[in-house]
């Protein structure tokens, strides 16, 4: 027999669609005749029944991936392969938290050891528990309160632990550079001076604008955003109790200048163990000596020190600025450029693994079965008097005027596509019976027309009451509707032609829910964005009565933010609600690197030695935030997964444009426009600057002005 594609004729005045079950198609020289075809669907509908219809889909699936061999491939897709192939994913990507941890630990390690009795290791340990213990009392109080887990929250904990580590690096900063002859108290209390305030500023600016964005019509966002302002309150709560705690325990053993591991062991200064054998010196001199000439600075010890002096004095020169501008204007332009090329799309197989059996699926439907989307179904709602001439030919305009759309396909002549109403309408005029009032049509339709062997495959679509027709629909294909964002742009056609009848009808198909999801989410993002900027403009103008510092602080979020969407789509990211939360979390990391810069920046005194001072600070918390964070992120560079790849990449341009923001872009800027700016708190006093290779302190008490 000849078949014929995608329309295929099987009995006299009897065909059938099916650009659904053939794909790979290849035809003869004539035409639409099958020479050969490469793939095939097969459909089982079955009913619901308790759990035999779940475990006939698990032993359907065995059996079916049993089929394949070296010639043929077998892949099944039921209602639940979705569903179980995102929750190994899940389970897969946990077995990289521990990595992740591990990973950090070990950077912490590093970037918090100044010498074995200096050194803040253990209070870098202690900082990871702080994050365990936000994260669980998080859990706790939301499961407490019966929401649902949902697997992206997962994903808070890769800026969460940047936050943490940020904040635990800047704490330790500060701290070696207080006076070390001082009570440990009153190093305490000037490192919290210095540091409190942007620690505590970007934890609530970051809670609030979570928690107004949870008021959403998602679901899985309303959790999302409610997780992600909880925990930022308890890393905030547990770091200014529990870690600031272990601060204050950590400077009583450096007071007594004992070991950083060993803790009960006292050790001498190295400038006092000039006699004691190497490997002492070595492994375990260090501290504070009374006879040491000059004060101990750690940024000069390290090799993060170095790299910011080589910045500071690069950014010194008139050159260094004047290239420093130049690349930051072609970073605004390539950033702008890719925002303006930012699409709305949504694959499936983005949340599952890259060899799992939906993405297998998934990867074949599109390759072989691409060309035709799904039947869409029209359905015409709150009753209509289909009896009335103009009703009648209002719903046979719609019909057709639907049809021509450039995203359908004409499947009138199949079991598929034939409208109920014109087959009702033909038995009318070949039977030669009245159907001119209610009474005789429905007299008609429910004991003459349905009832008939050739029709009552149209059941299904007319649902009646005793007198009247409640609903009823008619089935549309598409065409050139496989990806989510054309499936937008059809519903969005369909609903503006539906919209010139007057007709109450709705557009539906399961896959249609993504589409719902699409066209709201650049709404949601936009939403975020004006909640973050009014956050960060309302609070830091509370924090410093400046109006200035609150919009240049807008601003240098928005550069980065910029950033971070522009190169991200470069790279070939789109914006569906995965990517929202991830790119809503990178907003997390904009504030914080912005905000904390310019919070140091006007508290500096000078206005001669803002620059310098600032990124004595600043540069070594800076490149070792991003080492750390980088490190945790890392570890999904590798996943097999599409959607944690996809944050790898976001999370990756988010550390690398607030960094060098950090580092070369606010330093200029502000340095070059902004050196008149002033707060209202003034950590001026107990504080020390390190400006031209000396270290200057100030001992006057706190002023406010």
């Amino acid at each position: 027999m000849n078949i014929t594609f995608p329309i295929v004729s099987y009995r006299e005045n009897v065909s059938m669609f099916t650009g659904h079950q053939i794909g790979g198609v290849e035809f003869l020289s004539e035409g639409g005749t099958l020479e050969r075809a490469r793939a095939f669907q097969l459909y089982y509908h079955l009913q619901h029944d308790g759990g035999k219809a779940q475990k006939w889909e698990q032993a359907f699936t065995r059996k079916v991936l049993e089929l394949s061999t070296d010639n043929i491939t077998a892949v099944p897709l039921t209602s639940r392969t979705l569903e179980t192939d995102i929750m190994d994913t899940t389970v897969a990507v946990a077995r990289r938290f521990s990595l992740m941890f591990a990973l950090v630990s070990m950077v912490c390690s590093i970037s918090l050891s100044a010498d074995w009795v200096r050194a803040k290791v253990l209070v870098g340990m202690a900082g990871l528990l702080a994050l365990a213990l936000a994260f669980l009392s998080t859990f706790g109080i939301l499961l407490w309160s019966r929401f649902m887990f949902i697997s992206p929250i997962g994903l808070i904990s890769f800026p969460m632990l940047g936050l943490e580590a940020t904040n635990r690096l800047h704490l330790a900063t500060s701290w070696w550079r207080t006076d070390e002859t001082a009570a440990v108290p009153e190093r305490l209390g000037r490192t919290l001076r210095e540091t409190g305030v942007p620690m505590t500023c970007t934890a609530v600016i970051l809670a609030v604008t979570y928690g107004v964005s949870s008021v959403t019509d998602f679901p899985g966002l309303r959790t999302f955003f409610l997780f992600s302002s909880l925990v930022t309150v308890f890393v905030l709560l547990y770091q200014c109790t529990f870690l600031v705690a272990l601060f204050g325990l950590d400077g009583r053993r450096e007071k007594l200048n004992r070991h950083a591991y060993a803790v009960c062991r006292t050790v001498l200064p190295r400038s006092e163990a000039s006699d004691k054998p190497l490997i002492y010196k070595i492994f375990c001199a260090g501290g504070h000596s009374l006879h040491d000439a000059e004060p101990w600075q750690a940024d000069k010890r390290s090799l993060a020190g170095l790299l910011h002096r080589c910045i500071d004095t690069f950014l010194a020169m008139s050159v260094g600025k004047v290239l420093v501008g130049s690349c930051y204007l072609i970073y605004i332009g390539v950033g702008v450029w890719g925002c303006l090329n930012l699409q709305i799309d949504f694959n499936l197989r983005s949340v599952v693994a890259d060899d799992c059996v939906s993405a297998t699926f998934y990867n074949a439907e599109e390759r072989f079965f691409g060309k035709f989307g799904p039947p869409v179904s029209v359905v015409v709602v709150n009753g209509n008097d289909y009896w009335r001439e103009e009703s009648l030919n209002g719903l046979l305009e719609l019909k057709a005027d639907m049809e021509h759309s450039r995203y359908m396909y004409n499947i009138n002549e199949t079991d598929e596509g034939r409208f109920w109403l014109s087959e009702f309408l033909s038995f009318v005029r070949s039977a030669g019976v009245p159907a001119d009032n209610q009474d005789n049509f429905m007299t008609v339709l429910k004991f003459e027309f349905l009832p008939y062997k050739l029709h009552c495959s149209y059941t299904p679509d007319v649902v009646l009451d005793n007198t009247t027709i409640l609903c009823s629909r008619f089935v549309l294909q598409t065409k050139g509707t496989y990806k989510f964002r054309d499936i937008v742009k059809a519903v969005h056609e369909f609903q503006e032609t539906i919209q010139k009848y007057n007709v109450d009808a709705l557009v539906f198909h399961p896959s249609l829910f993504f589409a719902d999801m699409l066209t709201q989410i650049l709404s949601e993002a936009i939403r975020f964005s004006v909640v973050l900027g009014g956050s960060l403009l309302g609070f830091v103008f509370l924090l410093t009565l400046n109006p200035i510092l609150a919009l240049f602080s807008a601003m240098s979020c928005a550069s980065i933010s910029i950033g971070i969407v522009g190169f991200s789509v470069l790279w070939g990211i789109t914006l569906d609600i995965n990517s929202f939360m991830s790119f809503a979390l990178a907003a997390s990391f904009s504030v914080e690197y912005s905000l904390r810069l310019l919070l140091l920046f006007v508290s500096v005194p000078t206005a001669g030695t803002k620059q310098t001072a600032m990124s004595s600070i600043v540069g070594p918390v800076s490149l070792q935030h991003f080492v750390a964070t980088l490190c945790a992120v890392a570890v999904l560079s590798t996943s097999d997964t599409a959607l944690f790849r996809n944050y790898f990449k976001i999370l990756f341009f988010t550390i690398l444009c607030g960094s060098v923001h950090a580092l070369f872009f606010l330093p200029v800027c502000l340095s070059s426009i902004c050196n008149n700016l002033h707060c209202t708190w003034a950590p001026r006093n107990e504080s020390s600057y390190e400006v031209n290779g000396t270290v200057r302190r100030q001992n006057s008490r706190p002023s406010l002005h």
